[in-house]
């Protein structure tokens, strides 16, 4: 091989390897993109969840399977056994119910650990924890996992609050929200007061620190809501 036909073989070679350092890079940015995209939403309504007006837990827990797959979240024996789901009542599960389950609710130790599982948009309604005549009234922080969620409590209105279901306006007393990413940690912002949290476009999972939580002490401000559970009526 002569000088003029390395020197060929070197700019072809350096050619072809940009060529390909190139694709790579690009399918890399595509990726990265398709990553970044991949998001989880909404996709139930009342429509799925409700059948001649009775509500349906085998696709409410479908929908909470996949959010669980998505984030990478375990459907654990101890989850299957004990998790819950309940529209309260109202009829509105798309926009105002949840899932959950109680880790730990110990009345001895007075100690409480839930985790709190929220669809797209979907909201508790709102609700305070008093005292009653066996236990005082229960305080809890909460902290997001995943997804991100809006803390409603008392306080000055927030500005550009999220929409928040018509079936639970009338009962909602309170405006001032923090809007919580993951990792994010909040308190109850006052012993007795009102509250509820709203999922973010994404759903929440969000883990629940508090004292012993007395069912008897959960007050809704809806009057018309209960606790109720569809997996176990």
């Amino acid at each position: 091989m002569n000088a003029k036909q390395l020197t060929a073989s070197i700019l072809l070679s350096a050619l072809l390897l940009g060529r390909f350092t190139g694709c790579e890079t690009n399918k890399s940015k595509d990726n990265m993109v398709q990553t970044k995209e991949k998001v989880f939403t909404k996709k139930y309504t009342n429509a799925d969840f409700y059948v001649d007006g009775k509500f349906n837990g085998e696709v409410a827990l479908k929908a909470y399977l996949e959010m669980f797959e998505f984030y990478g979240v375990p459907f654990t024996d101890f989850m299957k056994e004990n998790m819950w789901i309940s529209d309260f009542g109202l009829g509105d599960f798309e926009h105002a119910g949840m899932a959950g389950v109680f880790w730990v609710n110990d009345p001895v130790n007075r100690h409480f650990g839930h985790e709190i599982y929220l669809l797209p948009g979907q909201m508790i309604p709102e609700h305070r924890h008093v005292a009653t005549p066996e236990y005082p009234a229960k305080f809890e922080s909460w902290m997001v996992r995943n997804g991100s969620a809006y803390n409603f409590g008392i306080g000055d209105p927030t500005p550009n609050p999220p929409a928040l279901p018509e079936s639970q306006k009338e009962a909602i007393t309170v405006s001032n929200f923090t809007y919580m990413k993951v990792g994010d940690i909040l308190p109850l912002k006052e012993l007795l007061s009102p509250h509820f949290l709203r999922a973010g476009d994404n759903g929440a999972i969000i883990s629940e620190f508090g004292t012993y939580q007395d069912g008897n002490g959960l007050k809704f401000t809806n009057q018309k809501a209960v606790f109720t559970d569809v997996l176990r009526p």
